[in-house]
């Protein structure tokens, strides 16, 4: 299997302010604004995605995008160019917003508080999949008596459920896009439970996991079985020997360990199937940009008979292109090849990973793009 050796652990409502001021051809960008409102603890941005920039100008650098209802502490107001204002928010951390992005708020910084978020869960939202080919999906639940539908979804397609209602008698729940669809038409999906391995500075990295189900445990290479152990079970490895690997504590098992080049943390992954479409990269490469939610489908694609749609794949990290880590909450099978080029996680693992990779996505941001002085973490797939 291609394992992850080496992994490093390893738009645009303008508003415009009725005391804002226009930009006169003189403005130096950067040169202070008028001040906020004296009772602003802090802005409010109101487009989901609003890009934050290193300079005042929407030319330079990106330094990621914010979500709405995400509020942030800034420290004054300045001049700057391609911002429908013309002003622009230096935040705390001595980064740059378009003020038709945002508005002032009496509420100290923070992010949004989302009441569904799924709490305690493995995943940071509530997910579910369609369970039957052309459900249909409604603008309002009063449309599926009329049977005027918005979209026809697909089966296995993977939504976020943000609301439900019972309308007439029939139990809806509501999608991220604003559409209804019949309660009976999905299946809710927590995610596997399978999680990897923290592993001291200093330790050496002895850990393997059974990958087949269930595994048998010898006495001695071609002897007696004394036990079986159930798929994903964790074991050490104490010694090899040929096919055969001495386990810690006495028996041997077949090798079917996931290596790294590190000892903090190991785990089992997905990558791509062995095909010349869906292989994972080889190589080595440092993640260029994290993000908290991503959309991943192929239903462009013509050429093959099953398309797949998946709303809001958590805990996203792209190293080359469209290739990253992320989690996959719609199958248990770490340890073998079945993705589409990207590295599959379970929750567990991909939360923990995207916490310890570099730099730390912030509260209420939606993505992050490194910059040199993150020291931005390296990748090695082999």
């Amino acid at each position: 299997m291609d394992g992850m050796g080496g992994v490093a652990f390893l738009l645009v409502a303008a508003v415009a302010l009725g005391w804002s001021q226009p930009v006169e051809a003189e403005t130096v960008t950067g040169q202070t604004a008028a001040p906020a409102p004296s009772w602003a603890k802090s802005i409010e941005v109101i487009d989901d995605g609003a890009p934050v920039m290193l300079e005042p100008d929407s030319e330079s650098r990106r330094r990621g995008t914010i979500g709405a209802g995400t509020r942030l502490g800034f420290t004054r107001r300045v001049f700057g160019e391609g911002c429908s204002t013309g002003v622009w928010y230096q935040t705390r951390d001595e980064l740059f917003i378009c003020e038709g992005h945002v508005k002032p708020s009496p509420a100290s910084p923070g992010p949004k508080v989302d009441e569904w978020a799924a709490r305690g869960s493995r995943l940071p939202q509530h997910y579910a999949f369609i369970r039957f080919d052309g459900t249909r999906a409604y603008a309002h639940p009063s449309d599926y008596f009329r049977n005027d539908y918005t979209e026809a979804l697909g089966k296995g397609f993977g939504i976020v459920i943000t609301g439900e209602q019972v309308y007439d008698g029939v139990e809806f729940i509501r999608t991220r896009r604003h559409l209804w669809v019949e309660r009976g038409s999905v299946h809710f999906v927590d995610g596997s439970a399978f999680s990897g391995v923290k592993l001291g500075a200093g330790k050496p990295l002895d850990v393997a996991w059974v990958s087949m189900r269930p595994a048998k445990v010898h006495e001695k290479p071609q002897g007696r079985v004394v036990k079986r152990l159930d798929r994903h079970s964790v074991v050490h490895i104490e010694s090899t020997k040929g096919a055969w690997s001495k386990l810690v504590g006495g028996g041997w098992i077949k090798m079917v360990a996931y290596e790294g080049s590190t000892p903090m943390f190991a785990t089992l992954v997905s990558t791509g199937k062995n095909t010349k479409q869906s292989e994972t990269p080889l190589g080595t490469f440092q993640i260029w940009v994290k993000l908290a939610y991503s959309d991943m489908d192929d239903i462009e694609r013509t050429d093959i008979p099953k398309n797949y749609s998946i709303q809001d794949v958590p805990w996203v990290q792209f190293f080359k292109g469209s290739y990253g880590f992320h989690a996959a909450f719609w199958h248990n099978d770490f340890g073998h090849r079945r993705s589409h080029g990207c590295i599959n996680l379970s929750p567990a693992d991909a939360r923990y990973l995207f916490t310890f990779t570099q730099p730390i996505l912030p509260p209420g941001w939606n993505a992050i793009l490194p910059i040199p002085e993150d020291r931005p973490t390296t990748v090695q797939v082999r």
